[in-house]
Order: C-alpha cells, then sequence, then structure tokens
C-alpha cells in the first residue's frame, strides 16, 4: 500500500491550493499509484508524489509529466504554475488575493476537491534552475503593475526606469509610424510594452503578436478553441493576467481591446523570467510561450513548435516592420 498523502488545507495559501488540484486531478484519472505514473512520466515516484506535496512548486517538467499522465493539458497547467509563483514570491502586501469563490475558481480539469482540515508544513523556498528567477519574476510583476495597472506601490520600494514608460503618448518613439497598426491601440500598445524591465518586452513584439494572433480584430470569436478578442484570450488564462482585484471571477467574452491588450503585456512580463538563458531569438522565445507554454520553449518540444511556425515566421515578419526606425 503506498503512503498516505500528507493533508493539505486550501485556505493555506495559493501553493496549498495548487497541490490539491494536482491531487484532484490524479484523483479524476482514477486515483493510479505514483509508481504506475512513474512508468508513464518517466520521473521517479518520489519525485511525482512531491509536486503534489505542497511544499515547493514543481519544475516545468515535472509538472508537465505529471499532468500529461493523469490526461490533463500541461500547457493550462503551466500557465497556473507561473501564475502560483508570482503569488508566493511577491511580499505579502503585493500578494493579497480577493476572495476566492468556490463556484468560479476551479481547477481547468475539475472542481477543487474538499480537503481535510490540517495545517500545511510551511513551504520550502522554491527550487529553481535559475536561482534568481524567482526575485527577478516578482520585480517584474511589480514593477509592470506600478508602471502599467497604477496599483499602489511604496514610494522608493520599485520605479520602473524612465526610459521605459515615458512618454508613453510619444508612440513614434516606440512604434514605426506608417506601419498597419491601427491607431486606435497604439497608445494601448505602447502602454502594455514599455511597464516591464524586460527589454524583450517591446511595443513592436506586442503588436506583432496581434496581427499575429487576429489581425488587430477586436471582434474575434472563436468558440471551437474558446478564444475571443483581438489577443486570443481563452477566459481561464486571461483572469490570471487581469487586475488584481478582478482575478476572482471567470470574465465573460466579449474582451474589450484595452482590457485584452494590457493584459498581453502582464502576461509577457511575468513569464520573461522563465525564458532567461534559453536558446534562440529573446522576443520569438516569448511569442511561441504566449502561444503554447514557457516549458514548450525550455525544452524545445519540437512538435508543438512546428505546429506553430506559421504564426512565429508572421510575429518575426511583423517585428522589424513595428519596431521604430531610430
Amino acid at each position: 500500500m503506498g503512503r498516505q498523502e500528507q493533508p493539505l488545507d486550501a485556505g493555506d495559501g495559493p501553493l496549498a491550493r495548487f497541490a490539491l488540484d494536482l491531487r484532484e486531478l490524479r484523483r479524476r484519472a482514477g486515483s493510479p499509484p505514483y509508481r504506475r505514473l512513474a512508468a508513464l512520466a518517466n520521473y521517479s515516484a518520489s519525485t511525482l508524489a512531491e509536486a503534489a506535496a505542497g511544499r515547493r512548486l514543481p519544475s516545468d517538467v515535472v509538472l508537465a509529466a505529471f499532468v500529461t499522465a493523469c490526461g490533463g493539458d500541461p500547457q493550462e497547467w503551466e500557465r497556473r504554475r507561473v501564475h502560483t509563483h508570482l503569488l508566493i514570491t511577491r511580499p505579502p502586501e503585493a500578494a493579497a488575493e480577493p476572495d476566492r469563490p468556490s463556484a468560479e475558481l476551479t481547477s481547468p480539469d475539475g472542481p477543487e476537491p474538499e480537503a481535510p482540515s490540517a495545517p500545511l508544513p510551511a513551504p520550502a523556498p522554491a527550487r529553481r534552475r535559475r536561482p534568481l528567477a524567482p526575485l527577478l519574476a516578482a520585480l517584474l510583476a511589480l514593477v509592470f503593475s506600478a508602471a502599467v495597472l497604477g496599483d499602489s506601490v511604496a514610494s522608493g520600494v520599485l520605479a520602473a526606469p524612465a526610459a521605459r514608460v515615458a512618454p508613453l503618448r510619444d508612440t513614434a518613439r516606440w512604434l514605426r509610424p506608417g506601419s498597419d497598426i491601427p491607431a486606435r491601440y497604439r497608445d494601448l500598445i505602447v502602454e502594455a510594452g514599455t511597464g516591464c524591465p524586460a527589454e524583450e518586452v517591446t511595443p513592436a513584439l506586442v503588436a506583432a503578436i496581434l496581427q499575429a494572433e487576429s489581425g488587430f480584430d477586436p471582434n474575434l470569436s472563436d468558440p471551437a478553441k474558446d478564444e475571443y478578442g483581438i489577443a486570443r484570450w481563452t477566459p481561464r488564462v486571461l483572469r490570471y493576467y487581469l487586475p488584481p482585484d478582478r482575478q476572482g471571477t471567470l470574465p465573460v467574452p466579449p474582451f474589450p481591446p484595452g482590457e485584452s491588450i494590457l493584459a498581453v503585456g502582464r502576461m509577457l512580463c511575468a513569464i520573461a523570467p522563465e525564458l532567461q538563458g534559453v536558446p534562440g531569438d529573446p522576443a520569438l522565445n516569448l511569442a511561441a510561450s504566449y502561444e503554447t507554454s514557457t516549458w514548450v520553449v525550455q525544452q524545445r518540444d519540437q512538435a508543438r513548435l512546428a505546429a506553430i511556425q506559421p504564426y512565429l515566421a508572421e510575429v518575426g515578419v511583423e517585428l522589424p516592420r513595428y519596431r521604430p526606425t531610430a
């Protein structure tokens, strides 16, 4: 008989909820023993059990193996991992979450389980292949909030570099005049692409992604893929990149261009630290991660990358067209 898992309490925070959702995913798969999952995932049973232990976030590759072995969607779970990572690495005042209605916030593969009431051991520091990534992710998120979202950040604690955020209205400084970017979206695109200190997050990249996703069509609706609006957001993913006070409920399409475009900037800023050191063009790596997930790019998943080559080719063509000439 396998060991019984340590009880977790969903009220202990994002890390506990993430682990409980992983356990629920395994339960919905028939509660296979970890040894059986190990044979499918090519990771040891102890590594997979630790992924759902609630002590630290699993790595991207371990999470993908766990979720795939249980029949879940690894791309959606990777987005959740990035979101949870940001929540647990932010300072307490920045990590405060709205109340979490049980009917709205469920795991992507089913409702969240009722967990036995027991204290969760204090989480150990997350182990990362790039030790600076958690701190950088928190800094990027907070700087973006201060520069774009207007959230209150203590004076002098964090400030976006002036060269990256002012003047926002001087769109010619950031986007090439005369390109096919609609004039009504230029200010929003500049705002989305200049609120993040990661140099690869630029207005030109945001614009190229929007062109490749929808051709700047704010009315795009693709129910078969559950994708809507100018940035082809799915509701369950967009929620994580809305302002904090709106993350408690699932957004309902249609999505206004302003909401969608600024969320693109937030997501790119959030995932940029996950791609540090990954070979290739940093901007195209970000675009590929936006379309798939960070672990696909990190692991160079050739099958998934081949499937989005037309999209990446379009982003690659549009980027130099949208960059300013000087």
